[in-house]
């Protein structure tokens, strides 16, 4: 068996010629969104709620979770204003918290531009959105958390 000593991708030899290390994988800093969002109980199918926004190039934390304990929607849609579910797709049913980022899933450490599927990253910053897909079912809210890296 051979015997190892390797670094991670945090480290770079200056002497190398290897590219330099990305600063927010390095060192970014860690933000939270937190909010709220209501919806009177007769919202119709196509309503949109703007939720927050963020860099387009962040990288989405796992911390991150959308509370639709109380949401008046049958189905939950997160994305953005072009792309209703580029985020989240599921029932309401199937659980209250829903956390579209885990650690080590296929989005893990990507930028928030490839999760949503983006063939490029767009440059500035590209808004949130929770879509109705349906007519409410009643009176709700989505309380929100967007924990995201960024420097």
């Amino acid at each position: 068996m051979a015997v190892e000593h390797l670094q991670s991708a945090l480290y770079r030899d200056p002497q190398s010629g290897a590219p330099l290390l990305d600063p927010m994988l390095k060192a970014g800093r860690l933000i939270l969104a937190t909010g709220a969002v209501t919806h009177a109980s007769d919202a119709s199918n196509l309503s949109s709620y703007r939720l927050c926004s963020l860099p387009s190039d962040c990288i989405l934390h796992p911390l991150t979770y959308f509370d639709v304990t109380d949401y008046g929607f049958a189905a939950v849609r997160i994305g953005t204003q072009d792309d209703v579910d580029a985020l989240v797709s599921q029932l309401q049913s199937a659980a209250d918290i829903i956390q579209p980022i885990a650690n080590g899933d296929a989005n893990s450490q990507l930028r928030l531009w490839e999760v949503l599927g983006l063939a490029a990253n767009p440059g500035g910053v590209i808004d949130l959105y929770a879509h109705a897909i349906a007519n409410a079912t009643g009176a709700g809210k989505i309380e929100f958390q967007v924990a995201y890296i960024y420097n």
